[in-house]
């Protein structure tokens, strides 16, 4: 990004990207209108990154969906000239201002849902606010007077409307500006869907919602500019949350006609069993003033070994299926699912879509179905900026541990499945979670912490992988992401602090070759950004906290930590699998993780202080006082293996002491061994 009040190099841009929150408080089980994504651009024509991710977002969101997104650019005062700025620099400013935007490119979608630069706005997130469906329609005219123009705007509550307080933004954009020549600094000669006015002032008009079944029609009149082309000028209408910012549902003078309704299930996610059927009901219904057809299917990414049929009135119908109605006629049909063998979170998507009108947007529900899953790989649905896709593009390295473990109750799937299937209770049968973030923001959304938590307060496991995830949670002088929550939450729960964001001498990633991770003594970390890119964390051990993975054998660089507490283990490292260099090191990876979750593997340091073996104060700088259980050898030694010190002792419930003053400054492994076994402990000696 380029920022408006500081310098920092483009490798910073890059991180600061898409910031989620749970937003959609309310849910209506009414009727439901199409509700359209709205692409909030802040941008300018001086701007070099904005030039460089403006057309992969113009490539990936814009041009496939003409018809269902809506996009609005403001376009900002820095960093250079840009004559769009100038055109109308109050309402510029006040969106800037709205949003507390400090560097361009950057994309809020929704008001308060995303918000990042264009490469983290995904398909993903398209889909996922139409499935949301809005109980508001909202209907845009502009009549054209000559010099002036009317618009006219219509707001129906289809379904029940939500409670608050509302501001209506009606903007008049021009949807394709390009300039012989750029008039700017970066090269940019197209800019889409600029904004040019704001009616009728640039905070809108404070509005209330009517009662269901209702219409509240505003007008306005603007005036033709002769800097503006005519031909390309629209209007957008957006309903927006006084407080939340929540974007409730948006309309424009160029929508196609959408008559399609939808009332999807009270129960959109439901846990089974292997040869289980089960079943969603909804709702299609015609909002319009004639008979119409339409037009209902579903997709999935169930395994082939599922099965699922539509029906209406009881009876199986094709896929797609085509239904006839009459205006404001409602017709039920369901969903039902064959669940296999195979284990799955399954989602199915549901559209509904006019037969006449194939420009019109598809109206969709997302339903869900999880069966026999222990072991969870949850995909972070962000992007970064850098590379395309989401985390989706390195599931494979976890599902590949995973086979590689022996494992065969596992599964993938996108962290709002998951997130949608946990928050309807459906997520019991999974007991180990295993959340790959990459390089991608947030990696670590608010959301996912408060489902997080939950899980693992009822004895669930989590690894957790990514660059950058420990940086964007604690550093609050550059991260956007940073809160007291996420750091609560990963020094409560992980043992894990942060000490820096890394750099190239962070690498390669050696194991604690006296931890659990020895079939991994050391592993390469690519750059797999680039180099301008490379990130991985330098962590900080909590108490509690143990470390399994250095830098470059650099005890004082801490790459990762695994901790045991409250009924629950962790692991978290600070790279992304991807940047591993081998699969035999991934697989490595996975498999500790995976046994030591499953209890395959011991904890041999908890396992030893709740047998009496203990080592106390922790850092020592003088007197190390040891608690032994019973008659054994005491061996301390350092991390190269060199041991340093070495006592017999006799009896049960002994408490040696050791003068470590002397001792170099770092960690040592102390070993107990007795007739039975060996049993170890992490300590740290001080200056």
């Amino acid at each position: 990004m380029v920022p408006l009040l500081d310098s920092k190099t483009i490798s910073l841009f890059m991180k600061q990207l898409a910031v989620f929150v749970l937003i959609f408080a309310w849910h209506s089980a009414s009727a439901q209108a199409f509700k359209y994504p709205l692409f909030e651009h802040f941008t300018q024509a001086s701007c070099g990154p904005c030039a460089s991710q403006n057309p992969g977002f113009q490539s990936t969101i814009l041009d496939p969906n003409p018809h269902s997104v809506r996009h609005i650019a403001y376009h900002t005062s820095w960093p250079g000239v840009d004559p769009m700025y100038t055109e109308n620099q109050a309402a510029n400013n006040a969106r800037v201002s709205y949003y507390s935007i400090t560097g361009v490119p950057t994309i809020v979608l929704q008001g308060n849902y995303k918000k990042g630069q264009p490469g983290a706005m995904t398909m993903g997130d398209v889909n996922y606010i139409i499935s949301q469906t809005s109980p508001v329609k909202i209907t845009v005219t502009d009549t054209d007077n000559g010099s002036t123009h009317d618009v006219t705007v219509r707001i129906k509550s289809i379904g029940t409307p939500p409670s608050g307080s509302f501001r209506l933004m009606t903007v008049i954009i021009e949807r394709n500006i390009w300039y012989t020549n750029p008039p700017g600094s970066n090269g940019e000669k197209y800019f889409p869907n600029v904004m040019r006015y704001i009616l009728p002032t640039n905070n809108g008009e404070l509005i209330t919602l009517p009662a269901q079944g209702n219409e509240a029609v505003y007008t306005y009149t603007y005036t033709e500019d002769p800097d503006w082309n005519m031909a390309e000028i629209g209007v957008v209408s957006f309903l927006q949350h006084s407080t939340t910012k929540e974007v409730i549902n948006v309309g424009s003078s160029f929508d196609q006609i959408q008559n399609a309704l939808l009332q999807a299930p009270a129960v959109t996610a439901q846990q089974a069993q292997a040869g289980q059927s089960v079943s969603f009901s909804l709702q299609v219904g015609n909002g319009g003033y004639a008979d119409e057809d339409f037009v209902i299917a579903f997709s999935s990414d169930a395994p082939a070994d599922w099965s699922a049929d539509l029906l209406i009135d009881g009876n199986v119908v094709s896929n797609p299926a085509t239904v006839s109605l009459a205006a404001d006629v409602w017709k039920g049909f369901s969903l039902q699912v064959q669940v296999g063998n195979s284990p799955a979170l399954a989602t199915y998507e549901i559209s509904i879509s006019s037969a006449a009108n194939p420009l019109a947007p598809q109206m969709k529900a997302l339903l869900y179905v999880i069966s026999g899953i222990t072991d969870l790989v949850i995909n972070n649905a962000a992007g970064n900026g850098v590379t395309p896709g989401d985390a989706s593009a390195w599931e494979d390295d976890f599902l590949n541990g995973l086979a590689y473990s022996g494992n065969t109750t596992y599964a993938a799937a996108m962290h709002p499945a998951a997130l949608a299937v946990w928050q309807q209770g459906a997520l019991q049968g999974v007991q180990h979670i295993y959340l790959n973030v990459g390089w991608t923001f947030p990696g670590l959304p608010e959301e996912m912490v408060t489902m997080l938590k939950s899980f693992m307060d009822q004895g669930g496991n989590v690894l957790i992988t990514g660059q950058d995830v420990a940086w964007e949670s604690f550093d609050n002088n550059y991260s956007p992401y940073a809160s007291v929550n996420k750091q609560n939450f990963l020094k409560d729960y992980f043992k894990v602090d942060f000490v820096s964001d890394g750099n190239s001498s962070n690498k390669p990633l050696t194991a604690n070759m006296n931890d659990i991770f020895t079939s991994v003594p050391s592993a390469t970390i690519n750059a797999y950004y680039g180099t301008s890119y490379f990130y991985p964390d330098q962590l900080k051990l909590v108490s509690g906290g143990i470390p399994v993975f250095y830098y470059n054998n650099n005890t004082a660089k801490i790459a990762g930590i695994r901790a045991e507490s409250g009924g629950h283990k962790t692991v978290f490292l600070g790279v992304g699998l991807e940047m591993i260099g081998t699969a035999t090191d991934k697989n490595n990876i996975i498999k500790t993780t995976h046994d030591w979750f499953h209890g395959l593997i011991s904890s041999a340091e908890w396992e030893a202080v709740l047998l009496g073996f203990s080592a106390y104060p922790q850092p020592a700088s003088s007197v190390l006082t040891l608690q032994v259980p019973r008659a054994g050898l005491l061996e301390a030694y350092d991390l190269c293996g060199r041991r340093v010190h070495s006592q017999q002792v006799s009896g049960n419930g002994l408490t040696v002491h050791w003068n470590v003053s002397g001792w170099a400054a770092g960690h040592y492994v102390v070993r107990f061994t007795d007739a039975e076994r060996q049993h170890a402990l992490l300590i740290s000696v001080l200056p």
